[in-house]
């Protein structure tokens, strides 16, 4: 995949098997959670994503302490409470891609969201019930504050599909290319 591709504040994130067995712990005791474009099959990626990103930002990861808090958003770093928002994929990202946040996620409670992406070395199935397998590297695309994001993003709705890649929507969703995204948060 050539760099050029990619903006240049995108940038992998460390990740170990530590890192990977928490996540699939925390996978299992979530189980399936409302509002989920994937019924639960992306809670894997979506800790682990956390996980690796509050590393990265000497953050707090708040998303299974108990109270309402934890399904507004994931980490706070400086009292700015950020919602990690996770794609998995099978070739890294390129500015180009789109990141995509659910209608259901609105009500979100969140100051900024943190897009990241997971590639993997394979995929079964298709659409909402694919599972991946093998993490060979986390993206962090970037930032955008939650209000901006709103404001900029391309409404889908459901059963919509984009023709420059032939996906078909899952969900009512806001998408937005990874190369409007922000350095930081």
């Amino acid at each position: 995949m050539p760099f050029e591709n990619r903006k240049p504040h995108m940038r992998k994130l460390n990740f170990n098997q530590s890192m990977i067995d928490e996540a699939v712990k925390k996978a299992k005791n979530l189980g399936s959670i409302n509002n989920s474009i994937t019924s639960g099959g992306g809670n894997l990626a979506g800790y682990l994503a956390e996980i690796a990103l509050a590393e990265d930002l000497q953050c707090n990861n708040v998303s299974c302490d108990e109270g309402d808090d934890k399904y507004n958003y994931d980490l706070i770093k400086n009292d700015l409470k950020i919602d990690v928002k996770t794609k998995r994929r099978t070739v890294d990202p390129e500015s180009s891609y789109e990141v995509s946040i659910a209608e259901t996620s609105k009500h979100q409670k969140a100051d900024t969201y943190a897009f990241v992406s997971i590639t993997f070395k394979g995929k079964r199935g298709k659409g909402r019930s694919a599972t991946y397998h093998g993490v060979e590297s986390i993206w962090l695309c970037g930032f955008m504050p939650k209000k901006e994001y709103f404001e900029k993003a391309k409404f889908w709705e459901r059963g919509d599909v984009d023709s420059s890649n032939g996906f078909r929507v899952h969900a009512n969703m806001y998408n937005m290319p990874i190369s409007s995204l922000k350095e930081s948060e």
